[in-house]
């Protein structure tokens, strides 16, 4: 198979992945979503990172003290790999 038809596949591979990641991150807004809160974000350190049930990323603004914890926040923006939220109950440390 000639490189260039195997790029084109390829391209197109990654445009329907791309396009049923962003579906199913738009189908979460809205949704109040369980995490287990890992850490910091890998972009801003002054936020946490918690993952879904389904193993979703969430970037949220929380206390240090949520890593380890599961907690429940909605779901507010959905972003290209990543989900935003907001902390809605937490259990206390």
């Amino acid at each position: 198979t000639p490189q260039e038809v195997k790029l084109r596949r390829l391209h197109q591979l990654q445009a329907v992945i791309n396009a049923n990641i962003k579906s199913i991150s738009e189908s979460r807004l809205g949704t109040v979503q369980r995490l287990l809160v890992e850490g910091s974000s890998k972009r801003d350190a002054s936020e946490l990172m918690g993952r879904t049930e389904c193993n979703r990323v969430v970037n949220f603004a929380g206390h240090p003290r949520l890593v380890g914890q599961m907690v429940d926040v909605t779901i507010t923006e959905a972003r290209a790999y990543t989900l935003r939220g907001e902390v809605l109950v937490h259990e206390s440390a």
